[in-house]
């Protein structure tokens, strides 16, 4: 998926390791706590959850299910 912006900003959610997209677990517009689960990933055969930085509002999300994901693109926003 070229064309993700990187990661620059503590609502962006991003992935600590390649993998793909298993399941996203918010929508936007959804209010969301720092430490909540955004969204599972698949890496290295192992799931992960990623989780908010921030407390605030999904203002949008850039993957869906089945996508891959690389460190530092930005998946989700939070603002």
């Amino acid at each position: 998926q070229q064309g993700r912006k990187k990661a620059s900003d503590p609502g962006h959610v991003t992935t600590p390791l390649p993998g793909n997209v298993v399941e996203v677990l918010v929508n936007v517009g959804d209010k969301v706590n720092s430490g909540q689960s955004t969204m599972i990933i698949e890496a290295m055969k192992m799931e992960s959850e990623l989780l908010a930085n921030i407390d605030g509002e999904v203002k949008a999300i850039h993957v869906t299910k089945g996508d891959r994901v690389t460190p530092g693109e930005v998946l989700i926003e939070i603002g």
